[in-house]
């Protein structure tokens, strides 16, 4: 079976090692709140003399929300390759600047497949017209990314998503959702889900989606690994959905309410779970959608799960095989 990219179709075997969620471009700027900021370092360009104001929040300078420049992003694209990555699934919507000719151009001069999603994201980035936009109407936009060519280009979405949803899921996301479930029930297409970082409305996703026909093997439930919720992972997993941990070099301490789990705690509750039996159901990625998360500016890059995180998985008694199938077999049996 082949699968969708920038450049083309591929076969499932020339997929390989995968980061099942990343941005390579990305504009959060608009979804940021923009008030409550330091208004004397907001407004700054990220670098390196003032980077360490992000530390514990990332988006104390609105900067940090932007990730821009083809030359850029294909260096960030051959450390990954260097460090023995195939293959990002770009999960960027248009919303949040999706850009599939530069995509491409990344593609070919990094030798890195880069998969593209389709849809729309929360209801704060969502375009006006998503409002008044019947079911059917999203439907036909995400089959055209599929079958067709995302805008003006040939290139086709090879997933789903990332479909956005908030704290208190509206109806307008719930729209959205209905329409991810239906196309792919039609196209086999796998979706990627968004999820509020600290609520747990994974089960009305599931519930949205399969009501249409999707499978649940072809439903990720994103974001599990901020708050960390054994319980709630476990019944996600249960429900024979895939769960994604992808903040693995997000450590952010905004308050003790809005903290992120540290990646050392990632892998403990990792390792439980693969003990447990859900090792087929987990993906693995860095979902890079800050500045500082480029090696450009001090951060640890797309290669992170590669390095330092698979390095603390196998000190922590996961072994290599059990790793590196996170990475590779459930990617493609997830997206294929």
């Amino acid at each position: 079976m082949l699968v969708e990219t920038a450049l083309g179709k591929i076969s499932k075997d020339e997929i390989g090692v995968a980061s099942s969620h990343e941005h390579i471009f990305i504009d959060m700027r608009g979804c940021v709140d923009v008030t409550g900021h330091e208004p004397d370092y907001f407004n700054e360009k990220i670098g390196m003399a003032n980077r360490g104001l992000v530390f514990s929040d990332p988006y104390a300078i609105l900067d940090n929300a932007l990730l821009e420049g083809v030359d850029d992003a294909v260096k960030e694209m051959e450390y990954f390759k260097n460090s023995g990555g195939n293959t990002i699934i770009d999960c960027t919507l248009d919303e949040i600047g999706r850009n599939p000719s530069a995509l491409k151009e990344v593609s070919l001069r990094s030798g890195v497949n880069i998969i593209l999603g389709c849809g729309h994201y929360y209801h704060k980035a969502h375009f006006p017209y998503v409002k008044d936009a019947k079911t059917e109407e999203l439907a036909d936009e995400m089959r055209k990314d599929i079958l067709e060519g995302i805008g003006e280009t040939d290139i086709k979405a090879g997933i789903i998503g990332e479909i956005g949803t908030s704290a208190v899921v509206t109806d307008d996301e719930k729209k959205v959702l209905t329409a991810a479930g239906i196309v792919s029930c039609e196209t086999g297409k796998a979706i990627h889900v968004h999820t509020d970082l600290y609520t747990e409305n994974g089960f009305l996703v599931i519930d949205i989606l399969t009501k249409q026909g999707a499978k649940p093997e072809k439903i990720c439930i994103d974001h599990v690994d901020v708050l960390l919720r054994p319980d709630y992972v476990r019944a996600l997993l249960d429900r024979g959905v895939y769960i994604e941990f992808d903040n693995f070099g997000k450590e952010f301490y905004v308050s003790e309410e809005r903290r992120f789990a540290y990646d050392l705690e990632r892998i403990k509750l990792l390792k439980r779970l693969l003990e447990e039996g859900y090792g087929e159901q987990i993906l693995l990625c860095n979902d890079i959608c800050l500045k500082t998360m480029w090696r450009k500016f001090g951060g640890t890059g797309y290669a992170h799960i590669l390095n330092s995180v698979k390095n603390m998985a196998l000190e922590n008694g996961i072994t290599e095989n059990q790793y590196m199938s996170l990475l590779t077999e459930n990617v493609k049996n997830f997206i294929i």
